[in-house]
């Protein structure tokens, strides 16, 4: 039985588009690649890979991206979009949108070596409801928190993730959950945001993006390794869909948005 969690973790290295894997090698150890690759449904975010390699655990966190790399993604149906890159280690293309059910394929190669990985975005976009803001106790005092609300489909297993933004500026948490304890019910919790308080008048965005079992399971890999909870020593890499020997993930989501402001 897969468990059903819902997971926050604050993050010291937190880009806006870009969660860090945690590497815990000693600095002593092979130099490895970091890819992150995402595809959604929405026009204006366009799929885009990021590549960086590992560091030691007392390096900085800066991304400092791999540059030169052929870069590519492809579906079921013949078609293949090359990405360019932007900004150091960062590859993009406006070429097209991801579609919910179906499967993309990621190539990446560097220096002769290549990376492969694919992904399905589900066929189900599942829409995020409604918002609320509710307070809670929390620390020395009340604590006001946004409470998102969406419908699981039921019937089909459903992974989600949701990133939570105020005025603008990511939230450094991890919201995960599955639909295994609440397959065809209302799902409902409070994104507690132990980093600070929101205020009045805060814009608040919260985007539900519905996401396959591989990314899901890099989720909660990374948490469980970060939290200390996978009974190891220490913490450790999330498992991965890359191929080839690299860190990362490679995932195809579906996204809804609501956003609203703090009374």
């Amino acid at each position: 039985m897969k468990p059903s969690f819902i997971f926050y973790l604050s993050l010291l290295a937190f880009a806006t588009s870009c969660e860090k894997v945690i590497h815990v090698d000693t600095d002593t150890a092979a130099t490895k690649l970091v890819i992150e690759g995402t595809i959604s449904n929405q026009a204006d975010r366009e799929p885009e890979v990021r590549i960086s390699t590992t560091k030691a655990i007392d390096d900085n966190n800066n991304f400092i991206g791999v540059s030169g790399a052929a870069v590519t993604i492809s579906d079921d149906n013949g078609n293949t979009w090359p990405l360019a890159e932007g900004d150091q280690g960062i590859y993009q293309t406006a070429a097209f949108t991801g579609a919910p059910g179906k499967t993309y394929h990621l190539s990446v190669t560097v220096n002769g070596q290549q990376f492969t990985a694919s992904s399905t975005m589900p066929a189900t976009l599942v829409p995020l409801d409604s918002l609320d803001v509710t307070e809670m106790n929390y620390g020395d005092g009340m604590q006001k928190t946004v409470r998102p609300y969406f419908n699981d489909p039921a019937g089909q297993a459903n992974y989600y993730r949701l990133v939570q933004y105020a005025n603008q500026e990511q939230v450094k948490k991890i919201f995960i959950q599955n639909d295994e304890l609440s397959d065809g019910k209302t799902i409902s919790w409070e994104m507690m945001n132990p980093d600070g308080d929101l205020r009045q008048g805060d814009d608040v965005q919260v985007d539900l993006l519905c996401i396959d079992e591989p990314a899901y399971k890099y989720w909660y890999t990374l948490l469980m390794g970060a939290t200390g909870e996978n009974q190891g020593p220490t913490p450790s890499n999330p498992v991965t869909n890359i191929q080839g020997g690299a860190l990362g993930y490679f995932s195809a989501y579906s996204v809804s948005t609501k956003s609203i402001i703090i009374p």
